[in-house]
């Protein structure tokens, strides 16, 4: 390309997605990209000023459709890369989800995680074809060499069991409680019957997680144990297992990270089971007191079944002493095929295929009359751009703070993230790199007054470090 291209990278939970994303911007980087990662929270104001070629959202859905209006009325190139995938939901489901509740008729672009997405989304119209593209996450390219080697190393050693929850409907971290999470799970294009079952559903299955857990830990005085939430769960809702030795709760790392040193993973409905395939972790399912409405289905179905208690127990106790019996022939079939139908590959290259089907876009689109109009965003989208271009980032967010809500100031500070962290992702994926090539970041702070004064200041560029 004849002018270096400028991407946008939307960073939504930095705890799941910051490693993969940062690997996908080096990998953009090292073919003369320039690259901004940016808050998901922040991106109302840095994409417009930084005025990227292209900007690669986390999702498609009504709360982003205004911004995805302005980015394209600003002739701003629009694609996704969905990381919150589909591990372990209904790929149909998940189709008309996006074709009902997102504005696919905008996008420029569509990075699905495997075969079966791509499969259902082209049966149902939810994108063209020519924009759709199986590309794989790239956050699971740490599952595969070189990058499995790129993972850090949890402080606790290796050898322990993991148990990792997925309760923030009942168990929430940012929002109010369980009401807002119905609310939640209505807005997303379900029915409020369906939502209140989830939640007595999900109520119920944690209390059994906590009390499991801690008969473990009876059970087991000599094994250590790490129960990791849900990065939007509370952590405090788990102190009662401080009282333990053997047993820490931490939230910190990437579930990628811990399930690598584990000897076994243990959870309900948590689709981290799928990743613990991928690195040949044995994931046990407590199925004794799971539901119809809780279950994902391709995390239940690799996982090895348990059905009580006194199951559990035993099963931990043959693998602590690597005695497992083989899964059934059926499970070690799905396996194999949940790969491909749900995340193309487990091949290290995720990052590569998004970065080719970016690049294409951005090709393609150059020197073309974009035809169509595209149509405005909503009055409150209007209002809250136009807020934000007069009164700039610092007084606008001190007005959010004043009259905002609490609960959208803590999601926001909970994903930010800052120069040193990426800047330590970036070295372990150079040291693990076979190109021999460096990469630093600096925070994106304008290089001019009124660039400074719009742009937030949490955007952060990749650079090749000379």
């Amino acid at each position: 390309m004849p002018d270096q291209p400028h991407v946008c990278l939307i960073v939504d939970n930095p705890l799941r997605d910051l490693e993969g994303l940062v690997l996908l911007g080096r990998e953009l980087a090292t073919r003369g990209v320039k690259v901004t990662l940016v808050p998901m929270y922040e991106q109302g104001y840095d994409v417009p000023a930084l005025q990227p070629d292209l900007v690669l959202l986390n999702y498609t859905r009504p709360n982003n459709a205004d911004l995805i209006r302005r980015y394209k009325r600003a002739g701003i190139l629009v694609g996704v890369l969905d990381t919150e995938g589909i591990g372990g939901n209904n790929a149909e489901e998940f189709a008309k989800l996006v074709k009902k509740a997102g504005s696919p008729d905008l996008l420029d672009l569509y990075c699905v995680w495997g075969q079966a997405q791509r499969a259902a989304f082209l049966k149902h119209g939810t994108v063209p074809a020519h924009i759709l593209h199986a590309t794989g996450c790239p956050r699971y390219d740490f599952c595969a060499g070189p990058w499995r080697a790129a993972l850090s190393k949890p402080s606790v050693g290796t050898d322990y069991v993991l148990l990792n929850t997925n309760f923030p409907s009942v168990n929430p971290r940012f929002s109010k409680g369980p009401g807002d999470e119905v609310e939640t799970i209505v807005n997303a294009g379900y029915s409020r019957d369906y939502a209140n079952q989830v939640i007595v559903e999900a109520r119920h299955a944690y209390q059994s997680t906590l009390e499991m857990s801690k008969k473990l830990a009876e059970h087991f005085p000599d094994v250590r144990f790490v129960l990791r939430p849900h990065p939007f769960e509370n952590i405090k809702s788990y102190d009662a297992l401080a009282a333990y030795p053997n047993f820490e709760v931490r939230q910190e790392g990437t579930s990628i990270e811990w399930i690598n040193r584990a000897r076994l993973l243990i959870h309900q409905n948590c689709s981290t089971a799928i990743e613990a395939t991928m690195l040949n972790v044995e994931p046990l399912s407590m199925e004794w007191f799971n539901t119809p409405s809780l279950r994902v289905q391709a995390a239940a179905q690799v996982s090895r079944p348990v059905a009580s208690e006194s199951d559990l127990i035993a099963l931990v106790k043959e693998g602590l002493e690597r005695r497992l019996p083989s899964v059934a022939e059926e499970t070690a079939q799905f396996r194999r095929q949940i790969i491909s139908d749900l995340f193309t590959a487990v091949d290290g290259a995720s990052s590569i295929r998004v970065a080719d089907v970016v690049l294409d876009t951005i090709a393609n689109a150059r020197g073309k009359v974009r035809s169509g109009a595209v149509p405005r965003p909503s009055l409150r989208g209007r209002a809250v751009a136009m807020a934000r271009a007069t009164l700039g980032y610092k007084a606008s967010s001190a007005l959010r703070r004043r009259f905002g809500s609490p609960e959208i100031e803590r999601r926001r500070l909970a994903k930010s993230f800052a120069v040193d962290m990426v800047g330590a992702v970036l070295g372990r994926i150079d040291a693990a790199s076979v190109d021999g090539r460096r990469f630093s970041v600096r925070r994106v702070v304008g290089d001019a007054r009124r660039m400074a004064g719009a742009v937030s200041g949490g955007s952060l560029q990749l650079m090749e470090a000379n």
